[in-house]
């Protein structure tokens, strides 16, 4: 079966096609404002480059977060509008556990892995997993927006040495640089949101509603409710 899975957490949005969970192509977007609105159009190109036509998809699977409020709505209403268009099944995977795996797949040997996203606001989406040989995933952090001091505090108190990787470690400046806390390299590919091993979640059983997963409040309603404060 053909699976079209697209993330949109973050301002890269990443795309794939997928086939009983292996990879056929995937594709990122831009790290530019607006990028998430073209998931579709790269589809297209990717659906072309295989070979293969919409008729095709038999499944969508698409990354609910947690990331930016607006890179996720755009992302799963174009999920859930493709779905019903194609008539097949939508499912959701959190983002974080599928960097994870890549996180894995680009530093095996750790006890766990650590994916992080840049969430602003001088915080981090992350959360911390133990993966197994088979590619499962024990969750040990549940996915958080964090100050970077706050995930390494939380980090030393786990057992196993711990790797980090995703497109929030830049942001994370030197918090994390302890002892014992390994940090991939800067343009490793484990740093990337790879879109193509959402559908891998779904297969373990992990898949969840195509809901978003947003792990803290949207800007928009901590400023409205700092506006109203004062009224209040």
């Amino acid at each position: 079966m053909i699976t079209f899975a697209l993330d949109t957490a973050t301002i890269s949005p990443s795309v794939a096609l997928v086939r009983d969970e292996v990879p056929l192509a995937e594709l990122w977007l831009g790290a530019e404002p607006g990028s998430g609105r073209r998931v579709l159009e790269a589809g297209h190109g990717l659906l072309s480059a295989a070979g293969l036509d919409a008729g095709d998809i038999g499944a969508i699977v698409v990354g609910i977060g947690p990331g930016g409020f607006t890179g996720l709505r755009i992302g799963l209403a174009t999920a859930l509008g493709l779905g019903q268009a194609l008539d097949v099944p939508v499912r959701g995977a959190v983002s974080l556990e599928a960097l994870a795996l890549g996180i894995a797949q680009t530093a095996p040997g750790h006890d766990v892995v650590v994916p992080v996203l840049d969430a602003r606001r001088r915080e981090l989406f992350a959360a911390a997993y133990r993966p197994d040989p088979d590619g499962g995933l024990e969750e040990l952090i549940a996915p958080s927006a964090l100050a970077p001091a706050e995930l390494a505090d939380r980090l030393d108190a786990l057992t196993g040495n711990a790797v980090i990787g995703g497109p929030g470690c830049e942001a994370a400046g030197d918090a994390l640089l302890r002892p014992g806390l390994a940090v991939l390299a800067a343009g490793s590919p484990g740093h990337r949101m790879r879109a193509a091993l959402l559908p891998a979640r779904v297969a373990a059983g992990a898949g969840r509603p195509a809901r978003p997963l947003y792990a803290r409040l949207p800007d928009a309603e901590v400023n409205r409710r700092a506006a109203a404060a004062p009224a209040g």
